[in-house]
């Protein structure tokens, strides 16, 4: 019995991650406006990016630079519960004012959030939290790129996350999983963070990093088109991650440049590659690992 109680309350916490109802640190607009289903609020995979540039995150004052701890949506409806498949989040930094044109931003991402399945609920008004599986590093200098997608989403009364039309190339959103660009527009989603200031002298970086370099197996294999590779740097680091053939010829080029340190995901799209064996290898410093993929058409 006593078991049984304490795999319920195990249970009850992991639901209830999302339940907290308190104000973040720092925002960027905490209004519902007339709320947007995307990515959160329709049943089939949806994914979208924002950007936020250097400056945007100034309620109720200015940002500066820290980890990130939390992330929250400001719900625009009553909502859930929901349940999602794959639900990930991603975040990263660079200096583009605008996201690429009809395309989706494929720069160095830290996947700072993964549930497989997890349930969500929020009340309209307010905002919804998520304590990020680590903390980011987030440069105040630098424009924040932030990444939300789910693969499927079941429930009642679907979540409408509240938005602000700004200008310029400031959403990039796909309708279908796998996922492709389908829309673009200026639309950003009011959020908020919680950031705990880095400390300490020199380079700031995440904390709870990785021991070691690792290159993980690519997932989904074999695949058609879309897989996801995932590596992990013990410090900020030059990365380079490429996808040759089984010649050697080197086909793909999916990472290369800085990279903070932390766990990292990178997407392969393989739609205009023929099937076969290939092969994909990770260099950063004196560091070089190389695994095999499949593509199965």
């Amino acid at each position: 019995m006593l078991k049984k109680s304490i795999y319920l309350i195990v249970l009850f916490l992991a639901a209830s991650s999302f339940l907290h109802s308190q104000t973040p640190q720092y925002y960027n607009y905490n209004t519902t406006n007339n709320g947007n289903t995307f990515p959160l609020g329709t049943a089939g995979g949806r994914m979208v990016q924002w950007l936020i540039l250097p400056g945007n995150l100034n309620l109720p004052n200015q940002a500066g630079s820290g980890n990130i701890t939390t992330f929250y949506g400001m719900a625009a409806a009553t909502f859930g519960p929901l349940t999602y498949t794959n639900l990930r989040i991603m975040f990263g930094l660079a200096t583009i004012t605008n996201l690429p044109t009809s395309a989706f931003y494929t720069g160095p991402m830290d996947t700072v959030f993964f549930r497989a399945s997890t349930s969500l609920t929020g009340t309209a008004g307010s905002w919804f939290s998520m304590a990020l599986d680590h903390p980011f590093y987030y440069d105040s200098t630098k424009s924040l790129i932030i990444q939300v997608e789910q693969q499927s989403a079941s429930g009642a009364a679907l979540y409408s996350w509240g938005t602000t039309y700004l200008t310029g190339k400031r959403r990039t959103y796909s309708t279908v999983y796998p996922f492709g660009v389908q829309g673009q527009d200026a639309y950003v989603y009011n959020f908020g963070v919680d950031i705990s200031p880095a400390t300490g002298t020199g380079n700031p970086g995440i904390v709870n990093t990785p021991n070691e370099y690792k290159l993980c197996q690519n997932y989904p294999n074999p695949f058609n088109p879309f897989t996801r590779i995932g590596y992990e740097i013990p410090k900020n680091s030059f990365v380079k991650l490429s996808v040759f053939d089984a010649l050697g010829r080197e086909v793909s080029v999916l990472v290369n440049g800085f990279v903070n340190a932390g766990s990292h995901e990178a997407e392969f799209n393989a739609e205009n590659i023929s099937s076969g064996v290939y092969f994909y290898r990770l260099e950063t410093g004196n560091f070089t690992s190389t695994k095999q993929m499949v593509i199965l058409k």
